[in-house]
Order: structure tokens, then C-alpha cells, then sequence
């Protein structure tokens, strides 16, 4: 049997074995990877006999479960388009973050259109969340129910609804991320070569985005948290996108400052699980910290000191 058929019967395998798991307790784990096995396939072998192998993968499921499987079977159809986008990409050697936005703008693609069709079928998903949320509300004890203040409760599924939108950049770019990350990790073992990002201490946001952050941070300040307008959507979304953004800005000055010190990735990995466990007391300062490192000449500073 030549490499590449070795290759995909392995990866057929594991693609099924993923899939059977997702109707186990293991679909917490294993559903992160669900990208990998398409991307591996489609990166490295040609586009028919990936096809083939990836159907066979989907037919054995189908075969050993029966009905089912076809959620492990619909949720692997569903990343299969940004697996193919992001093994295109690589195939033409374009760079690792044109593959991840692509890989992230085809997820929200399919996401979007879900939501369309599921509204044109006369479904509508943002509701049956806020139902879904009232009704966990409902099934706790009386004695819990009753100390739930209402208003405060209705308050925070709004708010919750209104950023829908951030949940569902922030699952895609997780999956895409996650899907790169371990995909180029196999392949590259498998003598395909897969760019990889820069070094996190050399990222750097462009400076127009910190006048984006200081003024979506101005205008939430003016905003109730009980808003229905567009422009509050819009703000409440953005806000945390942008502040993630920067607070990742910290954390590559970190590596940064430890890589041009010597001083190892100690600093930068404590600063990582902090921001991680207290996120919410911390996230601020990162964001100055962030903001400081892309507005001044901090970096030549340590650089020549």
C-alpha cells in the first residue's frame, strides 16, 4: 500500500473513531479536534481520494451506529467546508493566518446561513435560546427560584442575546485555531509542510484599532444595559472582541520582554494563567498594557536597553 493510501485509511480511522465518540461523555474532548481530520486529509492527499476516505469515514459511522450517527455525521459535514478551504490554502502555500481567517470567515459563513434558513423554515433559534435559558431558570428549586431577582435575570438574558454574534466569532475562530494548530502539528510529521504563524513576541495590532478600543469604550459607558438599538449590538460585541485583541497584545509584549532579557517564558506564561483565572480584575490592565505596546516605542526601548 503506497504513503498516501497508509495515510488516508489512518485518518479514515481516526475520523470515525472521532465521530462514535461524539456519542460518548468524550464529545467534550474530542469534539475541539473535530477539523483536524478533514484538514489532514484534504492537505495532504489529493481531492478525490480525500473525498473518497472522508466518505467512507461518515459511512461507517452511519453503518456501526444507525440514526445515531447522524449527529456526529451533520456536525462533521458542517466543519468539512473549512477544512477544505484552510487544506486549499495550504496546498498553495499560502501564509498560516490567510488560512485561519478563511477557515474562521467559511464557519461564520455556514453559521449565518443556518440562522437564515432556519428563520425562512419559520424557526427561530434566537428565541428558542431565550427559552431555553428561561426554562433552566424555571427547573431550579423553589427556594432558588424564588431568590432570583427577575428583572436582574431578564436583564441578563438580553444582554446575552444582544452578544450572540461575539459567541459565534469567538467559537469559530476557537475551531479554526484549534483545527491549524494540531493539523500543522501532524502534517508537518508527515513531511508536509504547513506555515506556521509568526512568534507570538513579534505580533503586533495596528495602531488604528486603539482608537477603535478608546472609542467603543466611550460609548459603552453611554449605553443602558437594557438597550435594544443596533448601535448597542453593535458596541457590546466589539467591546470585548477588541479587548481580547488587546489583552493578546499584552501577553505578545510579555514574550517579547522575556525573549529580549533572556529571561525565559516564566513571565509570559504566569502572566497567560492569570489573565486565564482572573480575567475579569485583570483583563483592564492588559488592555493598557496593550495599548501602551502598540502606541510607544516600548519594544526598541528594551531592545537597545
Amino acid at each position: 500500500m503506497s504513503k498516501g493510501r497508509s495515510f488516508a485509511l489512518i485518518w479514515c480511522i481516526i475520523n470515525a473513531l472521532m465521530l462514535l465518540s461524539f456519542i460518548t461523555p468524550l464529545i467534550m474532548i474530542t469534539i475541539n479536534f473535530v477539523l483536524v481530520p478533514a484538514l489532514a486529509l484534504f492537505t495532504k492527499l489529493e481531492w478525490k481520494m480525500a473525498t473518497l476516505f472522508y466518505a467512507i469515514s461518515l459511512a461507517a459511522v452511519g453503518a456501526v451506529t444507525g440514526y445515531l450517527g447522524l449527529f456526529p455525521i451533520l456536525v462533521s459535514l458542517f466543519f468539512l467546508a473549512p477544512a477544505i478551504v484552510m487544506g486549499i490554502m495550504y496546498r498553495k502555500k499560502l501564509s498560516a493566518r490567510s488560512a485561519i481567517v478563511g477557515g474562521t470567515v467559511t464557519l461564520l459563513g455556514e453559521m449565518l446561513l443556518g440562522l437564515l434558513i432556519s428563520y425562512a423554515a419559520g424557526f427561530d433559534p434566537i428565541e428558542r435560546v431565550k427559552e431555553f435559558l428561561q426554562s433552566g431558570v424555571d427547573s431550579l428549586p423553589e427556594v432558588l427560584r424564588n431568590s432570583v431577582n427577575q428583572a436582574a435575570l431578564n436583564t441578563t438574558i438580553h444582554y446575552f442575546l444582544q452578544i450572540i454574534p461575539l459567541l459565534l466569532i469567538v467559537t469559530a475562530v476557537f475551531y479554526t485555531f484549534i483545527g491549524h494548530a494540531v493539523g500543522r502539528w501532524i502534517l508537518r510529521r508527515n513531511n508536509v509542510l504547513v506555515p506556521g504563524l509568526k512568534p507570538i513576541r513579534e505580533w503586533m495590532l495596528p495602531r488604528s484599532m486603539a482608537l477603535y478600543l478608546v472609542i467603543v469604550t466611550i460609548m459603552d459607558m453611554f449605553i443602558s444595559i437594557e438597550s435594544n438599538t443596533f448601535i448597542s449590538m453593535v458596541v457590546w460585541n466589539l467591546l470585548p472582541i477588541l479587548s481580547i485583541a488587546f489583552t493578546v497584545q499584552a501577553i505578545s509584549f510579555f514574550f517579547f520582554y522575556a525573549h529580549a532579557k533572556k529571561r525565559g517564558v516564566a513571565l509570559p506564561v504566569f502572566a497567560i494563567v492569570m489573565v486565564v483565572f482572573f480575567s475579569p480584575l485583570l483583563i483592564y490592565l492588559y488592555c493598557v498594557i496593550g495599548l501602551l505596546d502598540v502606541l510607544t516605542p516600548m519594544r526598541k526601548r528594551i531592545a537597545g536597553g
